[in-house]
């Protein structure tokens, strides 16, 4: 395999070989994993019964190409049985290694070359080989269910912890990350220490996937909550912030958990995102009416389309009958729409709320004075209609429906009330 010594071969590299594997095995699983960054990075292409690796990154130059399936030894160390062959190379530091292990009928065997030299069997030569082979493994993630139950068995959690710490790749570490939350419990100082080493995971989807293995297989404790998050600020992704913040949803949070979700969604420009996210944060049973007045804050602020605002007026309709704080909320975020048609829907579905007080249906009513449109401010208004039980209310009742230019649309609007004399 040619050397990837500048960026335009590693980009190169990936696509010709992708679009070899495509013609090759038709419609064979393919999976290509690119990390770049100036002339080092990470090429992980498998289609087919084939594949190859390539990692060049502070000095190390290290690739591997395979044909067919292998399987470790219960060591974790060699091969204990191959389809066809792998070959691993290795240059750092000024030393070229190269082991190429090969089916001989139901036996491997492997051949050690060092500095174009190949090797006599030896203690020393076997011990090379060994290392050279868990440096791909650990490198490119490869058989990582298999190396993790391996490095379990023999250190705990701990030791999966620090081969994760010192992984060049995302892709790797990711691999490692979601096999150790699949097969362990982890206590919560291993959870913290986890959260820590996913600083060195700089993919956003990766760092996404990687804390949704932790949500899914050990959960988040309250104690927990607050690293986890931290990590997850990290995310510059709409998308991946949305997602993780639907995760996150989905665990029983407190109202300081909820706190800090929300702020991440302060991090989203999205209004599709926004909404989306909002609306999972709002299947938590125990939010608060301080959280659902920040939340309503958070998307009034940030949200600019009419329709994803409306939609999560709707679906906190019932968080004005929670206290003058949340009403307010409310209220400034349906100031914020400017479409007749959204507005006067928001306001329908707020009429319908049980326990209103008076002074917040007296809010909404005048409210209805920013519809410029007669046959939404009409139908606005109409919702209210049954609702007047003080004189206030009738006031501002009549003082929405004056602003009706049109005399018919007018007329219908008073008579509703019974306040058409």
């Amino acid at each position: 395999m040619n050397r990837l010594s500048t960026l335009g071969a590693l980009i190169a590299g990936a696509i010709l070989l992708a679009a070899f594997y495509g013609t090759a095995f038709g419609d064979r699983d393919e999976g290509i994993n690119i990390e770049i960054n100036d002339e080092e990075g990470v090429r992980h292409v498998v289609s087919g019964d084939k594949g190859s690796f390539a990692l060049k990154k502070d000095g190390l130059d290290l690739e591997a190409s395979w044909r067919g399936d292998y399987e470790l030894t219960d060591e974790g160390d060699d091969l204990a049985a191959l389809d066809h062959k792998l070959t691993i190379t290795r240059e750092q530091n000024g030393r070229d290694e190269k082991v190429v292990f090969e089916r001989d009928d139901d036996e491997v065997e492997s051949v050690y070359y060092l500095d174009g030299d190949k090797q006599d069997e030896n203690p020393e030569t076997a011990a090379a080989k060994k290392a050279l082979l868990i440096a791909f493994l650990e490198a490119s993630g490869a058989k990582a269910e298999e190396r993790v139950a391996i490095l379990l068995r023999d250190g705990g959690a701990e030791a999966v912890l620090e081969k994760i710490d010192g992984m060049y790749s995302d892709h790797a570490r990711l691999r490692y990350v979601t096999e150790l939350t699949k097969q362990a419990t982890l206590s919560s100082g291993e959870t913290t220490s986890l959260l820590k080493s996913l600083k060195n995971i700089e993919g956003d989807h990766d760092l996404r996937v990687a804390l949704d293995a932790l949500l899914q297989h050990d959960g988040i404790g309250a104690d927990e909550m607050p690293a986890f998050l931290d990590a997850a600020a990290r995310l510059e992704s709409d998308y991946d912030l949305r997602r993780l913040i639907e995760s996150i949803s989905e665990q029983d949070l407190d109202d300081d958990a909820i706190g800090l979700a929300i702020g991440l969604m302060q991090r989203i420009e999205s209004d599709h995102d926004l909404r989306r996210a909002s609306e999972a944060l709002l299947e938590q049973d125990n939010l608060s009416a301080d959280a659902a007045a920040r939340l309503l804050n958070t998307i009034s602020d940030r949200i600019e389309g009419d329709h994803d605002l409306r939609l999560i007026l709707s679906d906190t309709t019932s968080y004005l009958a929670e206290g003058p704080e949340v009403a307010a909320a409310w209220m400034s975020a349906f100031n914020a729409l400017s479409s007749d048609h959204d507005q006067r829907l928001a306001l329908e579905e707020a009429a319908g709320v049980d326990n209103l007080s008076a002074a917040t249906r007296r809010d909404l009513i005048a409210a209805s004075e920013k519809i410029a449109s007669d046959h939404d401010r009409r139908l606005a208004l109409e919702a209210y209609a049954n609702l007047l039980d003080d004189d206030a209310l009738k006031a501002a009742y009549r003082a929405a429906a004056a602003g009706i230019d049109s005399e018919s649309d007018r007329k219908r609007t008073l008579e509703a009330a019974g306040l058409d004399n």
